[in-house]
């Protein structure tokens, strides 16, 4: 595994867990990975360059490590709050309501519990999603509307284990692997993967850790040995923007989740919660949405 000596100097329950790849039944194609990563940095370039992408990321980081700190966490604000689900760009409409339902001390609570708790990573995740209320779904636009929450709730507690140490969790959204509609960023790294009927990936982090492994060690080949974590979300955000440009051309899904027309770089600046802020300093995060 990958960072493990900076593990060892981390503290207790989200700083001593170690995440050990899975092994991979699927074959990884080194080929795919240079043509995205190629693509990725040309387009990049054509800004500021990747440098501009890590450094908002580590941006990204301090916020979370300075507001999930062990000793800092029982004094969490709502303002905090916000901060946090504003750079969580599949949570900001959905969730902000759901956890509205409950005291702010509740939230701190859960959030403890998700990065210091005991058990494994994965059940703190699914405890965390569990206990986010919803209001009881009276029909199947309600049960729809309740996924997307549970669905929200799983992104940012994915986003707070993975940016508040990024070295020891991989990052672990859906839009990484999504088990229930077998896609995600992973699954475009197969070799052959277009013909898979199923594919061969569960929700397991160690089977997310293998993956960022292995993307890990393709960068080193290339000669990319600071910021690979973030590097690795880079790369895992623009094979994920690669496929929504695939689905858009019959689906619209590219737009219809970014609205418009875009730079090549922008849905990741989206992904990644690293896009700018609105003028003015508006926030995007939305509480109206759970009724």
């Amino acid at each position: 595994m990958l960072w493990r000596k900076k593990q060892a100097k981390d503290g207790t329950a989200g700083g001593s867990e170690v995440l050990r790849p899975a092994a991979l039944t699927v074959e990884l194609d080194g080929s795919i990975f240079n043509s995205k990563l190629d693509e990725m940095l040309r387009a990049m370039e054509e800004q500021a360059g990747v440098a501009e992408f890590i450094g908002s990321l580590q941006t990204k980081h301090a916020l979370f490590e300075r507001a999930m700190a062990k000793d800092h966490l029982g004094q969490l604000d709502q303002a905090a709050l916000d901060a946090l689900m504003e750079t969580v760009f599949p949570a900001r409409k959905r969730l902000p309501g759901a956890l509205g339902r409950l005291e702010l001390q509740a939230v701190r609570e859960l959030l403890e519990r998700l990065v210091y708790g005991e058990g494994a990573v994965k059940e703190r995740l699914d405890a965390f999603v569990a206990a986010v209320p919803v209001e009881p779904a009276q029909d199947k636009a309600g049960q729809k509307l309740n996924g997307k929450v549970r669905r929200s709730a799983w992104d940012f507690g994915a986003e707070l284990l993975h940016f508040r140490a990024p070295e020891q969790y991989p990052l672990m959204t859906r839009w990484v692997w999504d088990l229930g509609t077998q896609s995600g960023a992973m699954r475009e790294f197969i070799k052959g993967g277009d013909t898979l009927r199923e594919t061969p990936f569960d929700d397991r982090p160690e089977t997310y850790e293998a993956v960022r492994v292995w993307v890990a060690e393709r960068l080193s080949e290339r000669g990319f040995y600071r910021d690979v974590p973030y590097l690795v979300d880079l790369v895992f955000a623009w094979a994920y923007t690669d496929y929504m440009r695939a689905m858009s051309s019959s689906m619209g899904l590219l737009e219809a989740e970014f609205g418009g027309k875009q730079d090549p770089a922008e849905p990741v600046k989206k992904l990644l919660g690293i896009d700018p802020a609105r003028r003015g300093g508006q926030s995007r995060v939305k509480r109206d949405t759970v009724h």
